[in-house]
């Protein structure tokens, strides 16, 4: 018996010794594992995870994009008629200034294809004459903004902007069928575009990099004018210039009585990024 308690006994005290040794070692790991005040844990010493990294303050602020629309025309004047469709694109760069303000650069294209009726009368066989047109157009456009956000809606996910833009650009028509002489397009080369025009965009952000907007030009306020160059006929006609107030009230009412004008009552659709 009295071996028994003896073997007992040496196995209770190397067991002990045994503990105490363990615990020495667990102690000396977690001051080896703890650093400038962080302690790892056993996950971070297997698999050690990377910091995430800041983003620049310039990318916070920095954004892109791309804008579209495509739509169709029905526009009716005095002796003239004039329908079709265009289609345009026009990326954007911009920069947020603050949570209220944002300003930027478009800059882009369209391609716009046109049927233009011309009604005159002709007085010596008492007549009204017709003549159309197919007339093929490309042109471009430079357009400085600013904006500034009146609203949010929906824990901030919908925005109601005012922009206020600049725009300059240049048209080249091209007709590619139908008799000119007489016409508006008779010896024209190009036409320069240039106006400044305030109206509302809505935006509608999906996530913390893509926000979708609609601009609501019809509802725009402003100024237009064009300057339309001509080759040197026989008459002296070299340019022209035109200019026009945009109401949106004006506008509405032509609206309403079908009277579309190209580029001024379409939606405009479009995507920011950030980076």
């Amino acid at each position: 018996m009295n071996r028994i308690y003896v073997l007992l006994a040496a196995v209770m005290l190397s067991a002990a010794a045994t503990m105490a040794q363990n615990t020495h070692i667990a102690e000396e790991l977690a001051s080896v594992a703890t650093i400038a005040g962080e302690t790892k844990t056993a996950e971070d010493s297997i698999a050690p995870k990377a910091p995430d990294a800041e983003v620049p303050a310039w990318k916070q602020k920095l954004y892109y994009g791309y804008n579209f629309d495509i739509y169709f025309h029905n526009d009716s004047r005095s002796g003239e008629k004039e329908n079709g469709w265009s289609f345009s694109l026009t990326p954007e760069i911009g920069w947020r200034v603050n949570e209220r303000v944002n300003v930027g650069l478009r800059f882009g294209g369209t391609f716009q294809n046109s049927v233009v009726t011309y009604s005159y009368y002709d007085n010596l066989a008492d007549k009204t004459y017709t003549k159309d047109l197919r007339v093929m157009y490309g042109s471009w456009e430079v357009t400085p903004y600013g904006r500034y956000r009146l609203k949010t809606l929906f824990n901030d996910k919908v925005g109601i902007w005012l922009e206020g833009h600049l725009y300059a650009g240049m048209e080249y028509p091209r007709v590619m069928s139908g008799d000119i002489k007489g016409t508006d397009y008779d010896g024209l080369r190009h036409s320069v575009t240039y106006g400044v025009q305030i109206s509302p965009v809505i935006t509608y952000q999906f996530n913390k990099k893509s926000t979708f907007q609609i601009f609501f030009s019809i509802m725009s306020l402003g100024y237009s004018g064009s300057t339309f160059f001509y080759e040197t006929p026989e008459d002296g006609r070299y340019c022209e210039f035109t200019n026009d107030v945009i109401l949106f009230s004006g506008k509405l009412r032509n609206l309403i009585a079908n009277q579309f004008t190209p580029g001024l009552y379409g939606l405009k659709f479009g995507v920011q990024k950030s980076f």
